[in-house]
């Protein structure tokens, strides 16, 4: 009787004392995402009055069948409605439903003039095929349009409340042609007695789409480009064959029954540090086809959830701040993985100081034959050290995208494009300057290879190109829609390389200080939160407390591009002054560097504000030049320096992107080299003319021997090709008697010019050509234009 009071006391304590709250631990269950010592929940730290989002815990369990390449998979989803408006039905996204025929991309695709070819799943019609679905433990009523499908809530989903989603599914991985990011393909041999499957699961399981204050529901058809999440938990566990080495997003909660310290050893990828490339792979776990391993993960503050998996994937880590970097290298290609997760820190070291912290524990970078992103983890490929732009970009995107959870659907530039910057600033600051390449062994590659800088391979060279070209496409477009291309095409690629050269004219705009400290502040405002472009704007223009609405809307909301030149220097009658006229030839307005450099050598440094705003600068500040499009065209500076002008530099810095760089200095920018015939890459700042010297024969010259040379800029303007050639008449051919064959020609001569007359008429050339070879001449003057797929042409 005693004990049984007892027991009851004791239980009535228990109840009677508060019950605390569990403390914030994004590692480990239960699900703390929504608390209030959540330092990344928005709620406790919302971007601005009125912001809401919608919170998700996705708990996952899913079996991988490699004998049928079947996702078979129960989910249970909490949606929490935390926006002002009562919800009566939801959508989810099922990604793998594109690659179907009759779905919309194949449509996309056939309108393309590409046939697609489908894998035996994807002819059925199977991508993501849900078993059954009930929210709030209900029947409900759903409707399928390809890879959205419409649910119709039991009642009416209230402000502050949350529903309970519970749906079995079926995913399938197949072989088609369209590219999938999603995937299987055997890494080594080819079928599970010789060989292993290697497994990328993204978008992979029913994703509920964002409801937003921009659009509510945002149901965009999948058309291969990007994608859009709500943040919140997930608990998943993935069930493979007992080989399988795997990583995903979040912390393994079962380690040391799936990944024990002994088989983590083995696993290790320096072991594999000497192996030859492409080897076979050892055994390390048998393959036992009855055999398999549950793999359990916890995530907080993502938005995705995806993994990797492969029975060759050996395993490199490097921590930096508490943060692992961690490689997954598949065995054959190891000797050249060795230092991806070392590479990768370094990575995560400077974005984390120059951008914003990663507020994740690790970030993983596979050897999966692709090139994409997911929270913690992406998919790459390549070796070192060809690799490295590729990891630092997809690593990159675990901040924007990752951390700062924009709608890429409809806005790719504000991942894409940043990201793309963000790799440029990263190599340079990694490796330096000028883009690092494997060991070269030819001597004669040695001597005559052009090092290449960085930031014009991955990026200025791509966005010049088409802006001298007048092909600047409007970045505040959606990822579907340029001009209904696929892929890169249609002018999409800008989403990558304007937006970077973007960035690098807003740091040329602000000054290096001011524009790291306001992309730091964007970064803490938004990371793990929604911005749209706008939001972006706001948060530059606030912080800095410069207006940059006129940068923002040429850059963002036109097609113009910049052009400044600088078109006389002259000499006044007082000492030692001198008139410089600048002109615009352009749309874009932008302040203006330039450097001035005098015969003795000395270098006197200015500035040209354009608006009231003057960055930190070590230059003499000069008048405002307030002016666009054909408002102010032209620029007088008056400057004073001490001896004879010998040149006259717009830009030195090489940071503004303008689309010509033939009039930024007084004198001509003309580089001339050695035609050694080797592949390169076009210098935009400069007039190229490569020369070599050149030997050929006719039967009517005989052997003949002299220069041959060609010249361009961007190889769009002023092309020119010429030969010159001595004529020996040695060894000519057989002639009737009508040759004189003694009176062969002593000297031959071919020249061919054209040039791009798109300033006038979009898609136009005027071509030039005049040659005296083989006893005849030949003169040539021609106009052509193309039609805008410039795929048809009309020559003159």
């Amino acid at each position: 009787m005693k004990q049984s009071l007892l027991l009851v006391i004791v239980i009535l304590l228990a109840l009677a004392t508060p019950v605390q709250a569990q403390t914030y631990d994004p590692l480990h269950p239960p699900n703390t995402f929504r608390n209030p010592d959540n330092p990344e929940y928005w709620k406790n730290r919302p971007p601005y009055e009125g912001y809401f989002q919608q919170d998700v815990h996705y708990e996952i369990q899913a079996t991988i069948d490699e004998k049928t390449n079947v996702i078979t998979g129960s989910m249970e989803l909490i949606y929490w409605n935390n926006s002002p408006d009562e919800l009566e039905f939801v959508y989810f996204h099922l990604y793998q439903n594109a690659f179907q025929p009759g779905s919309y991309y194949d449509d996309l695709q056939k309108n393309n003039d590409v046939n697609p070819s489908y894998g035996p799943y994807e002819a059925q019609k199977l991508g993501t095929a849900i078993a059954k679905l009930r929210v709030n433990q209900k029947e409900v009523k759903t409707e399928l349009d390809n890879t959205i499908l419409k649910v119709y809530l039991p009642n009416k989903l209230a402000s502050g409340e949350s529903a309970k989603f519970n749906i079995d599914f079926k995913t399938y991985f197949d072989f088609g042609s369209v590219r999938r990011r999603m995937k299987v393909f055997y890494s080594w041999g080819n079928n599970l007695e010789n060989g292993y499957k290697h497994y990328d699961g993204v978008h992979w399981y029913p994703r509920i789409s964002v409801y937003d204050s921009k659009f509510g529901w945002t149901t965009d058809q999948h058309l291969g480009h990007e994608f859009y999440g709500d943040f919140g938990t997930y608990d998943v566990e993935l069930t493979f064959a007992s080989n399988y080495v795997v990583e995903a997003t979040g912390f393994l909660q079962n380690r040391d029954t799936v990944l024990p310290e002994e088989l983590r050893a083995k696993l290790d990828i320096k072991n594999f540090a000497d192996k030859p490339w492409n080897e076979a792979p050892s055994v390390i776990t048998p393959y036992d086809a009855k055999a398999t391993k549950t793999w359990k993960y916890h995530a907080e503050n993502v938005h995705d959830f995806a993994f990797t998996a492969d029975p060759t994937y050996r395993i490199g880590e490097v921590e930096w701040n508490g943060i692992k970097a961690i490689s997954m290298a598949q065995e054959m290609h190891a000797s050249k993985w060795q230092n991806a997760a070392s590479f990768t820190a370094d990575v995560v070291k400077v974005y984390s100081e120059d951008f914003g912290k990663y507020v994740y524990h690790k970030i993983i970078v596979a050897d999966a034959r692709d090139g994409m992103e997911y929270p913690m983890i992406t998919l790459d490929g390549g070796k070192d050290p060809g690799y490295r732009g590729l990891l630092a970009h997809e690593v990159g995107h675990n901040w924007f995208f990752g951390q700062v959870g924009n709608n890429e659907t409809y806005r790719a530039f504000m991942d894409e494009g940043f990201t793309q910057f963000l790799t440029t600033w990263a190599l340079e600051k990694i490796d330096g300057i000028y883009r690092v390449k494997g060991k070269i062994k030819s001597n004669y590659v040695k001597r005559f290879a052009k090092p290449e800088k960085v930031r014009e391979r991955r990026l200025y060279r791509t966005y010049i190109t088409d802006a001298a070209k007048n092909s600047n496409t409007t970045l505040n477009t959606h990822s579907d829609a340029y001009n209904g291309a696929l892929r890169h095409g249609g002018g999409y690629r800008q989403v990558y390389y304007k937006t970077a050269a973007m960035l690098y004219n807003l740091e040329y705009v602000l000054g290096e200080e001011l524009f790291l400290n306001a992309m730091k502040n964007y970064f803490n405002e938004w990371k793990i939160c929604h911005p749209y472009p706008m939001d972006f704007r706001n948060s530059v223009i606030h912080f800095t407390k410069v207006d940059l609405n006129w940068f923002f809307d040429q850059w963002l909301e036109t097609s113009k591009s910049i052009d400044y030149g600088v078109q006389s220097i002259r000499k006044t009658e007082n000492k030692d002054e001198y008139v410089i006229k600048f002109e615009r030839e352009a749309g874009m307005q932008m302040p203006i560097d330039f450097n001035v450099t005098t015969k003795s050598g000395s270098i006197y440094k200015y500035h040209i504000p354009n608006t009231w705003f003057t960055k930190k600068i070590d230059a003499k500040v000069l008048p405002k030049w307030h002016g666009w499009d054909k408002l102010h065209p032209t620029y007088e500076a008056t400057i004073t320096v001490p001896d004879k002008i010998k040149d006259v530099v717009i830009d030195p810095s090489r940071r503004m992107a303008d689309a010509n760089m033939l009039n930024n200095s007084r004198k001509f920018p003309l580089s001339v080299n050695f035609d050694s015939k080797l592949p390169r890459t076009t210098d935009w700042t400069k007039y190229e003319v490569f020369a070599r010297p050149d030997f050929w024969y006719n039967s009517y010259d005989g052997v003949k021997s002299g220069v041959h040379a060609h010249g361009s800029y961007l190889n769009y303007r002023h092309v020119f090709a010429a030969d010159l050639w001595f004529n020996t008449g040695f060894g000519q051919g057989t002639f009737d008697s009508t040759v004189n064959v003694n009176a062969f020609d002593q000297l031959s001569l071919r020249f061919e010019y054209h040039t791009s007359l798109d300033k006038f008429s979009k898609g136009s050339n005027l071509y030039l050509a005049a040659k005296t070879v083989d006893g005849l001449e030949a003169y040539k003057i021609g106009f052509d234009k193309k039609d805008a797929s410039g795929n048809n042409r009309l020559f003159l």
